[in-house]
């Protein structure tokens, strides 16, 4: 009986040591490649900036963790958290369809933030574009793979940035792309454009590896104070809010 309370308290502290080493090690962040602006990129000099980065950066200053920033193709960041190899992914949205084996292993913090979808317009447009079926049979500039109705007569694109220059120039009349990175574009790099109201909305979370369960909670607070307190809508402001 001695020897049976003896192993159980051994592997108790076996697994209280583990937990311990786990909750210092740094949170592996998958930084996928090519970056996004506004949201996540990483500058020549090895900078990472970007709302999602500065976001992430806060949460890990509120709760002490470190943080290291792994460059991955989407393809492969995906490949690498579900080996347990990446601990984090950011500016997630959960009604995206997922492999099976993904949806195991992931846990979601609260939303932090909403991406919203809309339309960008030469000033100029002889016809409305508020919705999109009033792009119906229009040619609309779109990211390449992105979902769009099929409806439209989409041209695709590598980047929004592409879109936002097509547009700004008059080479396309209407493009579709995020409203972060069409303010973005639109107030920091002087692209010219109208912007609808968003035709669509998400909320977005980080997704937390299930080997690093015991963060979930401690992550889910420290949004809801930083929230509280402003600095969400800080970090937005500083990427986009007009200089």
């Amino acid at each position: 009986m001695l020897h049976l309370f003896k192993t159980a308290a051994l592997m108790l502290l076996l697994s209280s040591f583990v937990s311990s080493l786990q909750a210092g090690q740094a949170l592996r962040v998958g930084l996928p490649t090519p970056g996004q602006v506004p949201y996540f990129w990483q500058e020549a000099d090895g900078e990472v900036r970007g709302i999602y980065a500065d976001t992430l950066r806060a949460i890990a200053a509120d709760l002490q963790l470190p943080l290291e920033f792994i460059e991955l193709s989407q393809a492969r960041l995906i490949r690498h958290f579900i080996a347990g190899e990446i601990d984090i992914e950011v500016g997630v949205s959960t009604h995206r369809g997922e492999l099976a084996r993904l949806e195991e292993l992931s846990l979601f913090s609260r939303p932090f933030g909403i991406v919203n979808e809309v339309i960008i317009y030469n000033p100029e447009l002889e016809f409305p574009a508020f919705i999109l079926k009033d792009l119906k049979g229009k040619s609309v500039a779109t990211v390449r793979g992105a979902v769009v109705p099929g409806y439209i007569n989409r041209q695709d694109f590598a980047s929004e940035l592409q879109i936002a220059t097509r547009v700004h120039r008059g080479w396309s009349q209407v493009g579709l792309m995020r409203e972060a990175s069409a303010v973005h574009y639109n107030t920091k790099a002087g692209k010219k454009y109208k912007i609808s109201l968003p035709y669509e909305s998400n909320s977005i979370r980080l997704r937390l590896h299930r080997d690093r369960v015991e963060l979930l909670k401690q992550i889910d607070l420290s949004i809801s104070r930083l929230s509280a307190a402003g600095e969400l809508e800080n970090i937005i402001c500083k990427y986009l809010c007009a200089d």
